[in-house]
């Protein structure tokens, strides 16, 4: 059964799209997605041996191994030149691997991204920016009690306050999230000594601007 993690970012896909699905572990996703109609083929990729064996088990029991095609590899260096591929997904990875695999001479052809990194999202929205793409969509939500944050670029550009890099654009308006990450800081903040007023400071700061932006999103 798909989880709501993995439903949550079906809602993205457009019917012309043309996925490559990077590190589709068990390929729960891809076969719902071709499987619904979403889209009518798609690659998907895992670095690690067992992972993709489980998904190709799964996409054999789908009878979709015509229209799945599951590759063993890191990110885009599964990919050819004969791959008609403009749309990336990445879910349940970190940021620093999302940036490596997405600083590849392939992205020249990706329109685009549908990402679901655990952390660091202020730096991701900054470096896929860097490479061209602006954000279209953005969300917050919590699964099995683990929050989670999707966004979603488009090729192109856009200029950005650097409050909507930290926050999301998108996000900076939406209530819930705004709470998560004022009650974030304010447990960091009871943790922090009295010594390191440096510290202190800069998390007042960071209180102010939130609770700013969570009086405007009500």
């Amino acid at each position: 059964m798909l989880s709501y993690r993995l439903k949550s970012l079906i809602k993205f896909v457009e019917k012309e799209d043309k996925i490559i699905d990077i590190g589709c572990d068990h390929a729960l996703l891809d076969i719902d997605l071709v499987k619904n109609n979403y889209v009518n083929n798609m690659i998907v990729s895992d670095i690690h041996k067992l992972a993709l064996e489980s998904g190709e088990k799964n996409i054999k029991a789908a009878n979709l191994t015509k229209k799945i095609d599951a590759r063993l590899g890191a990110g885009l260096e599964v990919l050819s030149e004969s791959d008609d591929i403009n749309t990336i997904i990445i879910s349940g990875m970190g940021t620093n691997t999302i940036i490596e695999i997405l600083n590849n001479d392939y992205l020249e052809k990706i329109n685009k991204l549908i990402i679901q990194s655990n952390n660091n999202h202020a730096e991701l929205r900054t470096h896929v920016i860097k490479l061209g793409f602006y954000i279209t969509d953005e969300e917050y939500f919590v699964d099995a009690n683990k929050n989670y944050i999707n966004i979603v670029f488009k090729r192109g550009h856009k200029k950005y306050h650097k409050d909507d890099l930290h926050y999301g654009p998108f996000l900076k308006n939406d209530p819930k999230y705004l709470e998560f990450e004022l009650n974030n800081c304010l447990k960091i903040k009871k943790l922090i000594p009295n010594n390191k007023l440096k510290y202190q400071l800069k998390l007042d700061l960071e209180i102010k601007r939130l609770r700013k932006y969570l009086e405007r999103s009500r």
